[in-house]
């Protein structure tokens, strides 16, 4: 705007001449609505792209956090099936404390004691293992 009038001072001066015309104050006081006017667009369009910025970053805030959560819900189903295996290894632990316990239960004098029970314990801790796992895969959890 100041160049603008330098420019109309020096290509009419008559103009700035005291007192000034009404008809050129009427015609100048167009101008600063005009810039304001301008000024007044370009900063509601800045508004709005700050608002649609705040939409774009609130809904890749609530992307990140539904991965997060379903991470999350993994690890727990994975922590929950290991918890179960350890169970299943307890199991045969259990069995070999009973049998550890220096108690007298009849089968001191058998040699296919020790294989039977050790294939036994096996036995009911692998299908306790493939029940657990099938529970799992059936409720979609793994």
């Amino acid at each position: 705007m100041v160049f603008t009038l330098a420019s109309q001072l020096v290509t009419n001066p008559e103009r700035f001449r005291q007192p000034v015309p009404q008809a050129v104050l009427e015609e100048e006081g167009d101008e600063p609505e005009l810039i304001l006017e301008a000024y007044s667009q370009q900063a509601l369009g800045t508004a709005s792209s700050l608002r649609l910025l705040s939409a774009n970053v609130a809904s890749t805030e609530a992307l990140v956090l539904m991965s997060l959560d379903a991470v999350r819900n993994r690890l727990l189903a994975y922590n929950t099936l290991l918890a179960l295996l350890s169970t299943c290894l307890a199991m045969c632990t259990l069995v070999s404390g009973f049998f550890g316990m220096n108690l007298e239960n009849k089968l001191e004098g058998s040699e296919t004691a020790f294989v039977q029970v050790v294939m036994w314990t096996m036995v009911g801790a692998g299908t306790a293992c493939v029940a657990f796992v099938g529970l799992f895969w059936r409720l979609g959890l793994w």
